[in-house]
């Protein structure tokens, strides 16, 4: 299902992002078996990342947050490709505070983005005290010096199910005027996320912007880890057979757990044999 859109607005001078997020944000929660406050910062911040690795130009592009604070929530990781494949951990799985508890006083944004080309873009941002929305805008306008407006929105229902969540953003474009600047600003995104949750990305933004004739850009953005049994195979054999033998005959096995899906692999004596027959 396609629930990502990109489109241009007023008159062509703002970009407008917009994506229901309520699957990924519920797959990533129940991984993780999140409480509320801490799948509602989660969710927040793997949204926002779903906007900024649609942005990606290349096909290879990779993107990745790390958000450090003094807060309840620890640290939280995200990472996300042009396929809009998405996948993010929180420290603190059983956070009780509300956001601003949550994010603490003090802390950092990181974002290492890889459009394949040479070395990869890092840029970073204080943690805003106003919330997860504001600490990305500031990131915007400190280290890619781009008038953004991001909104994030997730919402539970009475079992504390994840019941939608969602991320709409406008960027104003370098020939933006002043008229559609503050349009920009003035834009209710809280009534477009509203909009989205009762009928759709598409139906909404056509209702509340109409439909754009120079770009309609629709995706789909899935909760999906790239680690595999497969994968880590191939990292044990660049530990050598030696390593590996010894490990295992030290503790049985060799857990190796992926932070990202919250899921563990392990490896025993005859999977090291059939690892390292043919050496």
């Amino acid at each position: 299902m396609k629930n990502l859109l990109r489109t241009l607005v007023f008159d062509g001078q703002i970009s407008l992002t917009v994506a229901d997020t309520t699957a990924i944000v519920q797959e990533g929660a129940t991984r993780h078996n999140l409480s509320k406050p801490s799948a509602y910062v989660y969710g927040k911040a793997i949204s926002a990342m779903t906007f900024m690795s649609a942005c990606l130009k290349s096909d290879v592009g990779e993107i990745s947050l790390s958000l450090k604070s003094d807060g309840e929530c620890g640290s939280i990781g995200v990472s996300g490709n042009r396929n809009l494949y998405m996948r993010g951990y929180i420290e603190n799985t059983q956070a009780v505070g509300d956001e601003s508890a949550c994010l603490g006083a003090n802390g950092a944004l990181t974002i290492v983005r890889d459009d394949g080309y040479n070395r990869p873009f890092v840029g970073s941002c204080a943690i805003s005290e106003k919330g997860v929305d504001a600490s990305f805008e500031e990131y915007y306008a400190v280290s890619e010096q781009l008038p953004t407006r991001i909104y994030t929105t997730v919402e539970f229902d009475l079992t504390g199910k994840v019941a939608f969540a969602g991320v709409a953003v406008l960027q104003a474009l370098p020939f933006a005027d002043e008229s559609a600047q503050t349009g920009m600003q003035t834009a209710r995104l809280d009534n477009l996320l509203a909009a989205v949750k009762e009928q759709g990305v598409e139906r909404a933004v056509e209702r509340v912007f109409g439909k754009s004739d120079e770009v309609w850009e629709t995706r789909e953005a899935v909760y999906q880890c790239n680690c595999s049994r497969e994968r880590l195979l191939g990292v044990l054999v660049t530990l050598g057979e030696r390593q590996v033998r010894q490990i295992i005959q030290e503790d049985g096995k060799i857990n190796a757990h992926c932070h990202y899906c919250n899921t563990d692999y392990i490896f025993t004596e005859e999977d090291a044999n059939g690892l390292f027959s043919g050496v």
